[in-house]
């Protein structure tokens, strides 16, 4: 058995569900496949593509993201209503959003899927770091538009971390393997050291008024993984591939993202699934 991880796949374009199909029904049948979110705004396409991922591989993990839990055109009334949907759904199609422990390569690894969403600042758990430029109401961001919560003073983060926790005690695991959409913490954001690179910048940003840290994730996160003794965590979202070991942990992203991201080279390596164990 082998651990493969795929984030940000977004079927909504032609070439990323063509991607999907033509994943080997026969190679990753005795795998386990981590998805960290964004599949696509709509549910029907949503939940075919959960189905046609989970037979293709042993076992199928898989935590919402952003995108997932937009509201274009449906009957939903807020997110949350949403998302408790594809939870059922998955639940009815032996789809994985809970914890579990598996054997893999003779060790015992718990596989934590982490419910979670970002903190804006000012908020406290915020991963927010200034960017020259960057325009203080982030416009561009779609979740102002498309995502909606049951009340005004409702905190996403704080409601699905505490979906995340489970009854159910892993002591007994080797590894513990964590995995989220949103990011856990500012490092994760930059190859190296946290330096703002105007000419970088020029090269590869193509909204330098946007600044993601803004809606990136939750320091919050990365209290509840070290809580669960992660040793490996994988994310998504920013649709940047990275591997990084920070203060004892792995943090590993690869997702499929935006055909026009791989063709600028924006996003590298992502044209495989990633092996994770």
């Amino acid at each position: 058995m082998r651990i493969w991880a795929i984030s940000d796949i977004h079927v909504d374009f032609r070439e990323n569900a063509e991607w999907v199909s033509a994943l080997s029904d026969d190679e990753f049948r005795q795998d386990v496949c981590l998805l960290a979110g964004d599949v696509s705004h709509q549910f029907d396409m949503l939940t075919q593509t959960l189905v046609q991922l989970r037979r293709k591989f042993y076992r199928l993990f898989f935590v919402p993201g952003n995108h997932d839990l937009w509201i274009r055109g449906e009957h939903w009334e807020h997110s949350v209503e949403k998302f408790e949907a594809i939870l059922q759904f998955c639940r009815e199609n032996a789809i994985d959003t809970q914890p579990a422990l598996i054997e893999v390569q003779g060790k015992s690894v718990c596989l934590y899927p982490v419910f979670s969403w970002y903190h804006q600042p000012p908020q406290e758990n915020s991963l927010y770091l200034p960017k020259p430029g960057e325009d203080p109401t982030n416009r561009m961001w779609s979740d102002s538009y498309f995502v909606r919560w049951p009340a005004t003073d409702f905190d996403p983060t704080e409601y699905f971390i505490r979906r995340s926790n489970s009854p159910v005690s892993f002591l007994e695991a080797d590894l513990v393997l964590t995995f989220s959409h949103f990011l856990p913490r500012q490092e994760i954001m930059f190859s190296g050291p946290m330096v703002y690179d105007p000419e970088r910048m020029k090269k590869y940003d193509r909204f330098p008024q946007f600044n993601f840290s803004r809606v990136a994730g939750s320091w919050q996160i990365d209290r509840f993984i070290r809580r669960m003794g992660a040793k490996i965590h994988v994310y998504g979202h920013q649709h940047i591939n990275r591997d990084r070991v920070i203060d004892g942990v792995r943090y590993i992203a690869h997702c499929l993202g935006y055909p026009e991201e791989r063709r600028r080279g924006t996003v590298q390596g992502a044209r495989g699934l990633r092996q994770v164990l």
